[in-house]
């Protein structure tokens, strides 16, 4: 078995075979990385499925490739950065920020923070302080002590993005994941986050640099197994290597990278890695990690579904290209022979479509109106 992409060879064949015939129908179209990462990585039902729908109408991949864009699926889940967590770590839990007895410090603090709106998550400084009374203060990667941070599995930056109101948008990242991955488990996600980010569940200790490499996209962690008593929890740790690709690509483009054992190159060339502080030697590719709490009722460990979730998006942001800066993601490549691109705005909720001048023939794809609500619901069919 791959065990980067979780195939078996029958599975990696039969997804081979599905990609090409996917590249055939779109007449060797090019697409970005993020649609090619959810792609290699869909559940193989999914993708039969999507391969149904293009053989009926090619500007079907179009669709998915305006959702994955529309959706800033992958942005959301990017923006683990430790600058976020520096910030929104200091606020006050919601309980603090609503007490008259609270001095108001933010008029005379030297940095000027935006007040709190009413009713917006913070960061609970109660479930940061019991994470690292859990974790022991402790990094739990490489059990290196202070200084630690509490990183996020699920990030805080998708914290508004699980309610009724924002599943029902067209654009919304639950919608997109259910176009690559089985409705049950993509249920199973959105289930184990519940209302908040904020929860024992959701979190863990990392050292400052390992949170860095996270939000990079520079590891993923694969759930193992736990006890019986639920003390005890394994994941296994792999590095993700940099995928040396364009930024728009056709979909049955074989991946292209080194795996990385215990030292990862970055984009630049510079190299990566980190050292278990108990054993003193790097932390590996298949390293097996426990993860342990003294008491699972108050003091649970992370949920088995959200680091499922982890290891899904870890590897989808990597493949398209997580460790780049974000400019460089969503910029098309002028020197790619003028295949296609897509551009997103930030502050947009739509992408736009750029289609390859060789398809300027009556066979080419034309783009639908991505944003309207009849295409959304043909996605979803």
């Amino acid at each position: 078995m791959d065990m980067l992409f979780d195939d078996t060879d029958a599975e990696k064949a039969e997804r081979t075979s599905l990609l090409h015939e996917l590249d055939i129908l779109v007449q060797g179209q090019t697409f970005s990385r993020e649609l090619w990462a959810c792609l290699r990585l869909a559940d193989l039902d999914r993708l039969r499925f999507i391969l149904t729908k293009v053989r009926e109408s090619a500007v079907y991949l179009i669709g998915l490739e305006g959702s994955v864009r529309g959706s800033k699926l992958l942005p959301y889940w990017k923006h683990q950065t430790r600058d976020a967590s520096r910030t929104s770590s200091i606020a006050a839990s919601p309980s603090q920020a609503s007490s008259p007895a609270q001095p108001d410090v933010t008029d005379t603090s030297p940095r000027p923070r935006k007040r709190q709106r009413l009713g917006q998550q913070v960061r609970d400084r109660m479930q940061r302080d019991l994470c690292r009374q859990r974790d022991g203060s402790k990094c739990v990667i490489t059990n290196s002590g202070e200084p630690v941070e509490v990183a996020h599995i699920f990030p805080f930056a998708m914290r508004d993005l699980q309610t009724p109101e924002a599943r029902a948008q067209v654009f919304s990242p639950w919608q997109t994941l259910k176009l690559f991955w089985t409705e049950e488990k993509v249920n199973r996600w959105l289930n184990a986050i519940q209302a908040t980010t904020e929860t024992l569940k959701n979190l863990f200790c990392l050292a400052p640099h390992t949170h860095a490499y996270q939000s990079k996209a520079y590891f993923t962690l694969k759930y193992i197994e736990s006890n019986e008593d639920h003390t005890s929890l394994t994941v296994m740790f792999m590095w993700l290597p940099h995928f040396d690709h364009s930024h728009s690509l056709r979909v049955c483009t074989e991946p292209s990278a080194v795996p990385v054992i215990k030292f990862r190159k970055d984009a630049a060339g510079g190299v990566v890695g980190l050292l278990n502080t108990l054993t003193e030697a790097p932390v590996a590719t298949g390293d097996q990690i426990i993860l342990q709490t003294t008491d699972p009722v108050n003091l649970p460990l992370p949920d088995v579904n959200l680091l499922d979730l982890h290891w899904v998006l870890q590897r989808v942001a990597a493949m398209a290209g997580g460790g780049e800066s974000q400019d460089e993601i969503y910029e098309t490549d002028d020197e790619d022979n003028g295949d296609c691109g897509a551009l997103i705005d930030e502050d947009s909720d739509v992408s736009s479509l750029s289609i390859s001048p060789k398809y300027s023939t009556t066979s080419q794809l034309v783009a639908p109106d991505l944003g309207s609500r009849e295409f959304h619901t043909i996605l979803q069919a």
